[in-house]
């Protein structure tokens, strides 16, 4: 995937404009951030005029990234993750750790989700706190390489379901779900895969603020009564909008957890 970086940026409240027109992951640097974003998403004038509007003097460049190899450069540059020394996520030729319980292989293929971003680490370590998933139905939502699924069924969930819109992501989570032998239904598309009458007693959505805000009221048809509702992949400034939208769909905020500059919210359905 080509992307796009953004460099010697002072100013963290930009992080939360720059996922705003598309940029998808950030990387903090000596002199600020590098700011990543797929080709097909990358507007230089949005950018330009995003950059206009600050009142910081902001200095940065753009450098386009040719497709290569993601899945040895990740292999090179990313190390496996142990949480809570129960969940080791690893690449098939990274070594196992003797009596971990949940031993997952990731291979990311151009999707996100290896464990080594803080939002899919803080949902790794709040679905471990649960114990396990016993006859509970699990939706995740945008799922990239399907990790959590992947771990929602480990955990011994009755039913489980991963969703996301991008072909590589889907084709990806196929991969994984297959090569980490679970019983996972994978769809590609949006929320409109879900079957009119389904009902999940977890839904997972670790997606940009944008994207949960169009399609939180059709999550919370899907979700069970006192099911439980976490959401992740924004920023401390964008947590009122979103409790003012689920409070306004029937959600109770449970808890609200973070690493780095990542928020992660745990509601449960009236």
């Amino acid at each position: 995937m080509s992307v796009c970086a953004l460099c010697s940026v002072h100013c963290a409240f930009l992080k939360n404009d720059l996922l705003d027109i598309g940029f998808d992951s950030f990387v903090d640097t000596a002199e600020g951030f590098e700011a990543y974003c797929p080709a097909k998403d990358f507007s230089q004038q949005a950018l330009s005029n995003l950059i206009d509007k600050t009142s910081d003097n902001i200095v940065y460049t753009v450098e386009k990234i040719e497709d290569q190899n993601w899945n040895y450069v990740w292999e090179q540059t990313s190390p496996s993750v142990l949480i809570d020394n129960k969940c080791l996520v690893r690449k098939d030729s990274q070594e196992s750790i003797e009596g971990v319980k949940y031993d997952i292989i990731i291979n990311p293929c151009q999707s996100f989700g290896t464990a080594n971003h803080e939002t899919t680490y803080m949902i790794i370590q709040y679905l471990l706190s649960c114990e396990n998933f016993e006859g509970k139905k699990v939706m995740d939502m945008g799922c990239g390489t399907a990790v959590l699924a992947i771990l929602a069924k480990k955990m011994e969930a009755d039913y489980v379901e991963a969703i996301d819109i991008d072909r590589w992501a889907y084709e990806n989570a196929c991969n994984n779900v297959k090569q980490n032998n679970v019983d996972v239904c994978v769809k590609m598309g949006a929320s409109e895969q879900m079957g009119k009458e389904d009902k999940f007693d977890l839904f997972i959505a670790n997606i940009n603020l944008n994207i949960l805000l169009d399609n939180l009221k059709a999550y919370s048809e899907h979700i069970a009564s006192k099911g439980i509702l976490i959401l992740s992949g924004f920023l401390q400034e964008d947590v009122k909008t979103l409790l003012s939208k689920t409070n306004s769909l029937g959600f109770t905020l449970l808890k609200e957890y973070s690493k780095e500059e990542w928020r992660m919210l745990v509601l449960e359905k009236d």
